[in-house]
Order: C-alpha cells, then sequence, then structure tokens
C-alpha cells in the first residue's frame, strides 16, 4: 500500500494527465474535485473594513473579497458538495458602519439558502473605538477596565485600536442581542459564531466598578452567612474584600499557586462572568430559533491553564454552546519532528463529547482523521450535525480522506457514544489554584491511555456522580480534592471500583488548604506516601498508588505554555503506569490493540445499528503500518455476524476473518495508511 493522499498532493499536475486506473473511487473524486475547486474564492468571515485596517492582506484582498460575494461562486461551492458557509456580519466597528457589508451577507445568505446551503455567521468579541465609539459614544464605558482603570486592549498585535468590553457590562450585551436579532430576522442565519469571547490575562483582568460589584454579590450569594465568610476570609463581611493588585514585586507571571482564598474565588468569578455572558447570548438565540446552532472560540484542552490566563472552563458551558473550534497556533496534530511527541486534540474532543458539545476542526490530514475519530457530532434540529466532516473547515478540503468521510458520515460517525473503561478526573481547584504544576502529571497520564490505546473519558467535578460507569478513576498529581469528592470516590472504592491516584493527590482539600492526613493513604491504611507502586483492597474495590509519573524528557517551559505540546512525550514509566491500571480494572480493558504507540484507537458504540465501530489513526504520516491484531470485547448481545474494514484507499470495505477467544473478539488489521475504521455487526 502506498501512501497515495502526500503522492497525489505533491504531484498533481502530472495525475491529471494520467488515466485513473488504480485509484480508489475516494481518490478519483478528490482528483475531480480538487481540479474544479481551484475556482473557489474562500469565504472570509471579515468584513472588507477590517483586513484594509488592520494591513497585512496583500494587495488582492478587496478583488478576492468581491469576488466571494459573486452567485457563480457560491454555485461552485455547492456543486462540489458544500453544505455550509460562514459569512462576515457583525466583526465589533458598530451596527450602523458595518450595515452595507451586512446587507452584501444578506443577499449572499439568500443565494445560499437558495442552493441548500446553511449559513453561519461571524461575531465579533471586541469594540472598535475609531467607529464604534463614533456612532455609539456610550460605548465607552462599557469596557473592560484594569486596576489602574485603563482599557483593555485586543490580545494580537499592534491592534490597539479593538477594546475588550467587560462581560459584566449590561448595556453591552443588550447591543449584541440587537445584532443578533438582525443575523436572525434579516440575514436568517443557520448558525452563529462567537468569537473573542475571552478574558484577558492578569494583570489585564477587569477591575471596573460593575466587576466588583458583581465579584461581592456573587461571594455573597456563595457565602450568605456571616459565619461562611469568617470560616472562609476570616472577616465579617465580604464588603470589607479588596481583590488583589498586581505590580513589579508582585507580578502574576510569578504565581505557581494560588492559595489567596479572595484570588481563588477572583478566579471562579471571571470564568461564571464570561461564562454567564455567552449564555445569556445562546438563551437569547435559542428563545427566537432552537435550529439555530450556536458555538464559540472556547479553544480546546492543552497544557496551558486557560483557566487562569483566560477565565475559560469548559464545563460552564454545557448546556449554551453547541460547538467550540481550536483555532490555536503550535498544536498541529502529528509527531514532532524533534522530540517524537505525540500532538493530538484528543483531550479536547474527549471533553466535548462529555460536555455534550462537537469541536469545529476539519484540517487536512491527521487533523481531519482525529476530528472524525473523536469527535462527539450533536445533532442540533433544523441544523444537522455539527463536527461532521462537511461542516466550516473540513468542507474545504478535498483530499480522498475526507471524501471518504463525506460519504460515510452520517451512517456511521453519528448517533454514536464512545466505550469508556477509565475516565481521568480533572478536579477544578487542583487545575484552577495550580498554575503549571498540576496540568504536567494529568497531561502525561492522558499521553499514556491515548498512546496504548486504553478506552478513557475526561471529567470534571460535575461528573463525580457519575463515575459508576467506569471502572477505575484516575487521579493524576490532582492535588487538591473536596471532602464531597473524596466522600464520593470512597463510595465508587467500596462498590467495586478502582481508584488510581499519583504524587501528591488529596494533599490538600478544595481551597487548597494542605490535609492533617492524605484521605486516600488513610483508606489504603499507610500514614505516608510508599516509594513504589502498591494496592490496597478496600470492601469491594482497590487503590493503587503511584509515586511518581516521571515526565519522559526535561520540562523547559515556553512562555505561558509551561508544558508545550513538543514536550508530550510519553513517562518514562509510562509501562509501569499503563499496567497498574488495566491489571486492576475490575473487569479489563474493553479494547486491546497490538499496533506501535503512534497508532491511537477510539472505540463506539453505534446502539440504532447495533455496531460496535473501531477507529484507527496513524500518526507516523507516510508510514504504512504492517498488520497488527486487535481484541474487544463483544458490546452487543447476539453473535457477532461480520467484521469489516473501511478505509480511504478501498472502494468497498473489506471482510475481515474473526474469531472468538475467552469470550473477546479477535481479528488482524491487515496494513493500513494514515486511517482505517473497523465495523463489527452483531445478529439477533
Amino acid at each position: 500500500m502506498k501512501k497515495r493522499t502526500v503522492f497525489l498532493a505533491a504531484a498533481m499536475t502530472v495525475i491529471f494527465s494520467l488515466p485513473l486506473l488504480g485509484l480508489s473511487r475516494f481518490e478519483k473524486s478528490a482528483l475531480e474535485k480538487q481540479k474544479k475547486a481551484a475556482g473557489i474564492v474562500r469565504l472570509s468571515h471579515e468584513p472588507l473594513q477590517f483586513g484594509l485596517r488592520k494591513g497585512g492582506t496583500g494587495e488582492d484582498w478587496p478583488e478576492r473579497y468581491e469576488k466571494q460575494h459573486a452567485p457563480e461562486n457560491f454555485r461552485l461551492m455547492a456543486s462540489l458538495g458544500s453544505r455550509y458557509g460562514r459569512l462576515h456580519f457583525y466583526k465589533g466597528f458598530g451596527l450602523q458602519f458595518e450595515m452595507p457589508e451586512i446587507r452584501r451577507t444578506m443577499k449572499a445568505a439568500r443565494i445560499m439558502h437558495d442552493l441548500g446551503m446553511k449559513v453561519s455567521v461571524y461575531v465579533g468579541g471586541s469594540m472598535f473605538i475609531e467607529t464604534f465609539y463614533r456612532e455609539t459614544p456610550e460605548a465607552v464605558n462599557w469596557e473592560q477596565r484594569d486596576q489602574y482603570g485603563w482599557p483593555v486592549p485586543y490580545l494580537v498585535g499592534t491592534q490597539t485600536f479593538r477594546h475588550m468590553p467587560c462581560p459584566n457590562s449590561r448595556e453591552y450585551r443588550n447591543y449584541i442581542k440587537r445584532v443578533i436579532d438582525v443575523g436572525i430576522d434579516s440575514v436568517k442565519t443557520d448558525q452563529f459564531f462567537f468569537d473573542n469571547y475571552f478574558l484577558r490575562a492578569e494583570p489585564k483582568s477587569c477591575r471596573c466598578e460593575r466587576c466588583i460589584e458583581a465579584f461581592k454579590t456573587f461571594l455573597k450569594r456563595k457565602y450568605p452567612t456571616e459565619k461562611d465568610v469568617r470560616e472562609r476570609f476570616g472577616y465579617p463581611s465580604v464588603d470589607w474584600i479588596k481583590v488583589n493588585e498586581w505590580d513589579k514585586f508582585n507580578r502574576p507571571e510569578d504565581v505557581e499557586s494560588v492559595n489567596d482564598p479572595v484570588l481563588q474565588e477572583w478566579i471562579r468569578f471571571r470564568c461564571e462572568s464570561l461564562s454567564g455572558q455567552c449564555r445569556e447570548f445562546y438563551e437569547h438565540i435559542k428563545g427566537r430559533n432552537p435550529s439555530i446552532s450556536v458555538g464559540f472560540n472556547l479553544k480546546g484542552l492543552y497544557s496551558l491553564n486557560r483557566i487562569w490566563y483566560n477565565a475559560v472552563y469548559h464545563p460552564l458551558f454545557a448546556g449554551l454552546c453547541d460547538f467550540f473550534c481550536f483555532d490555536i497556533g503550535g498544536m498541529q496534530p502529528g509527531i514532532d519532528p524533534e522530540t517524537g511527541a505525540l500532538v493530538s486534540e484528543i483531550r479536547s474532543y474527549k471533553i466535548a463529547r462529555r460536555l455534550d458539545m462537537a469541536c469545529s476542526a476539519g484540517d487536512p490530514g491527521i487533523g481531519m482523521a482525529e476530528q472524525m475519530a473523536f469527535n462527539n457530532q450533536k445533532y442540533v434540529s433544523g441544523f444537522g450535525y455539527q463536527g461532521a466532516g462537511y461542516n466550516h473547515y473540513a468542507q474545504r478540503v478535498f483530499t480522498p480522506l475526507a471524501e471518504f468521510f463525506r460519504e460515510y458520515n452520517d451512517r456511521y460517525y453519528t448517533e454514536t457514544e464512545n466505550v469508556a473503561d477509565c475516565a481521568v478526573f480533572r478536579s477544578w481547584p487542583s487545575m484552577a489554584y495550580s498554575v503549571s504544576s498540576t496540568g504536567i502529571p494529568t497531561v502525561l497520564a492522558e499521553q499514556v491511555l491515548i498512546q496504548h490505546k486504553l478506552p478513557f473519558d475526561i471529567i470534571f467535578d460535575r461528573h463525580i456522580d457519575q463515575i459508576g460507569r467506569y471502572g477505575a478513576i484516575i487521579l493524576p498529581g490532582q492535588e487538591s480534592l473536596s471532602a464531597e469528592n473524596i466522600e464520593r470516590l470512597t463510595d465508587f472504592v467500596r462498590a467495586g471500583g478502582t481508584v488510581v491516584f499519583t504524587g501528591n493527590t488529596a494533599d490538600y482539600n478544595g481551597y487548597r488548604v494542605r490535609r492533617r492526613v492524605n484521605p486516600l493513604l488513610a483508606l489504603m491504611k499507610l500514614d505516608r506516601r510508599p516509594a513504589v507502586t502498591s494496592v490496597r483492597k478496600f470492601v469491594k474495590g482497590k487503590l493503587v498508588y503511584i509515586p511518581e509519573i516521571v515526565p519522559g524528557m526535561e520540562i523547559t517551559p515556553s512562555g505561558r505554555w509551561a508544558f508545550p505540546s513538543s514536550q508530550w512525550v510519553l513517562p518514562a514509566n509510562h509501562e509501569e503506569i499503563i499496567n497498574a491500571i488495566t491489571r486492576h480494572l475490575p473487569e479489563g480493558p474493553s479494547l486491546h490493540v497490538e499496533a506501535p504507540l503512534t497508532t491511537v484507537a477510539e472505540m463506539l458504540n453505534r446502539e440504532k445499528s447495533r455496531e460496535t465501530i473501531v477507529h484507527l489513526v496513524n500518526y507516523e504520516e507516510g508510514k504504512v503500518r504492517n498488520p497488527f491484531r486487535v481484541e474487544l470485547k463483544p458490546q452487543f448481545k447476539g453473535r457477532v455476524s461480520k467484521v469489516e474494514m473501511f478505509a480511504p484507499e478501498f472502494d468497498q470495505p473489506r471482510k475481515l476473518e474473526y474469531s472468538l477467544e475467552g469470550g473477546r473478539l479477535v481479528f488482524t488489521v491487515p496494513e493500513m495508511g494514515m486511517y482505517s475504521m473497523i465495523v463489527v455487526s452483531y445478529g439477533s
């Protein structure tokens, strides 16, 4: 088998002159569409004036902008299977200033709808002071203000002509709802995408009077009695409290862990302020038309503490976000050429599934394979599936892999639920109050599970009452656990589950106050941390303690990236870690794949069609994977009727020979390229 997709992309002009013989139908389709797609002018969500004002767009920007609106451009897109497109709508210049371009979007939307395409519109989260303040002078009072009363500018480059609005400004929220109404009533959009709705890192957090007053209200709601306030802060009233200020002797970049109770609460307040603003927009849209899809640029889950830096805590968006995108540099999926680290967005896909959201990605190659293998495709009635192989970025890609995914998307990639033998528990206080140190063992533990292909979830405090669905809960250096969570974990072990914990897990309580006795070690009847991996039974379950997750290379921070993705190298003791988990799973692992550590797997069940689907992604681009053995636990009652392998190199699926050994289904995957899908069908 050849790595045809790379060859096709590199030698397109040669291949177009050759007869299309020996190619799969997906490769033929990709070649034909690539040739036609050369005439498409891709839609930009940016209005004309933004490209001119920020500069650097090229002298052909106005010409390209004009051509993207041409009816023939949309017709060409539709003829190539595009079901979707994102148009410029509101960038933040002001409704009056942007109305001429909004009218162009209205016209384009009508054309798209006539062609059967869905329309997405862009809503920016900054205020352009040169135009918006001219037409809406009072907007200057809607700004975020730092501790010195200075406005907070946009994050990137020299764009200081963009200021960030305060998430607690009622006037700004109402203005954006007016913008939304234009999108619903005049554009008749099918989707809103909100960009740049984030908060700046300290010391540029908003300290305006609105936020300070809202913070006190937040504290009074959380600590309603004088007794509550005294126990938390040592004062009789939250009115006495002042949020800390920063200076050159007290720099946020020097903070390694947050012990100050006021700063801890300020972190949570910032997160809830941001999600509360987004909730208002989401509920306004769904109240007007529940068939409209709504997404925010939350970005994914990385080894950057976005709780601390940008006030983004993904669980707070559950129920108020249909999809989110990644949009971050330095995170291209693949094998890092210098360190050999396997870099992926798998964590982001896993939290999206557990929070009932979809991720919008779709970059060519491994990025798209990763999306299709791990994504939760959320269905929005009236819109369709979010995160599909034909949404936004994905529908721009014409490769054999993309054509394969689009053909099979609705049949095999929807209405699925992943199999998870265990879950990594990311507790709020551990991840929020440790700026970087807790993130290292957490990411590394997840890396072990990813590369050893053990089915798992990533869960948060909101899921603690659902942990009974897993065989094991993994706590990698989760230093701060509340008493309530300790109680739930104890009940879980008592009922027969396994808790695997490492390092300083549970040394602190939910407020990061050091405990006199570590409660998990106490359950093991240990008065100190053992120097070696230790196992103790507790009632029906087990506790497993691993002293340390040893990094596979020296961790060298890079700016805010305390743990860059290029350093996500498997821990030096990864075999010890995976063995400690799998040996003590009450019912053993559901899946065992003997492919190399640079191939990952995701196992899902599709109840509707009684199928188990195993996605396999090979991250060694250009390298054909030799045959390997797979064992899995049958997921449905009844006999297995067939096992098939789907791949973009095949016109049709190939039947695989299989057997049942000790109650497990066993088969061999023949050599594969970047991606394969195995479908196990069950009879009655």
